[in-house]
């Protein structure tokens, strides 16, 4: 497998040699999605166990999910094989897009793009656990508990997975808003007075994306809608210090004569 190696600004590539460092970036991503998989798979009923301690179960006593079918358990196992793989080589994918992507701006843009390598797979965990500890554990609790006096609730494994790491995901991807507000408002792209201006639309557009993200209880949508509120704001700020920034290193113009 060949090397993916960063192109420099300035040099200049045929249609050829760009789809050939777009697959070696490719295999990259595949490769670490690859043993993503086999490790989570390995390690899959542990995972399974761990997610599912939201659910209610006596201590030291595994959730016990219904099961329908003989395949169950092992549709299950890949489930969470291919979910937790997703997980782990979102960060990967992310620096793999950046460095194919740099070197189609120009040079004096760098600096303002690389903060982003390290913000957004740090941002991307702070979602994660975000979803995991503040947004799970009480969507799982309204769901269960409401009217549970009329229900016998019994899991299949599949479903509660796909809720679960649905909103890992989901949640993992909106914390980086503002990451790519900052780059947006380095490239000049973004700026605070835009953001002021619209600010109506775009808090219709986040109740609508809050809307859409897994979970259709109000418990998860006030969760995930209230931290979506949360970065907007922070993005504006970012965008206000970047313009700050950009005005600061700015030369003074010179006088008239």
């Amino acid at each position: 497998m060949a090397r993916a190696r960063r192109v420099k600004p300035d040099e200049q590539l045929t249609l050829v040699e760009h789809l050939d460092e777009l697959r070696s970036r490719i295999i990259v991503i595949l490769a670490v999605l690859t043993i993503g998989v086999a490790g989570c798979f390995y390690k899959s009923g542990a995972i399974l166990n761990f997610l599912a301690e939201p659910l209610p179960h006596k201590p030291g006593h595994p959730y016990q999910f219904l099961a329908t079918s003989p395949l169950d358990g092992l549709m299950t196992s890949i489930s969470v094989a291919i979910y937790g793989a997703l997980l782990l080589t979102l960060p990967i994918a992310t620096y793999q897009l950046y460095a194919f992507v740099i070197p189609a701006f120009a040079e004096n843009h760098h600096k303002h793009i690389k903060p982003l390598v390290l913000m957004i797979p740090v941002l991307f965990v702070v979602g994660v656990v975000f979803a995991w500890y503040l947004v799970v554990p009480p969507a799982i609790s309204f769901l269960l508990g409401f009217n549970n006096g009329s229900f016998n609730y019994q899991l299949r494994a599949k479903d509660y997975i796909q809720f679960v790491m649905l909103t890992l995901l989901a949640l993992g991807i909106v914390f980086e808003m503002p990451a790519v507000m900052m780059v947006l408002a380095r490239l000049r792209l973004m700026s605070s007075a835009l953001m002021r201006r619209h600010w109506r639309i775009s808090i219709v557009v986040l109740a609508v994306v809050a809307m859409l993200l897994p979970g259709v209880d109000p418990i998860s949508f006030i969760l995930e809608f209230v931290p979506l509120l949360a970065l907007y704001g922070l993005s504006y700020f970012i965008v206000v210090a970047v313009e700050k920034a950009q005005g600061a290193d700015e030369p003074d113009p010179e006088p008239l004569t």
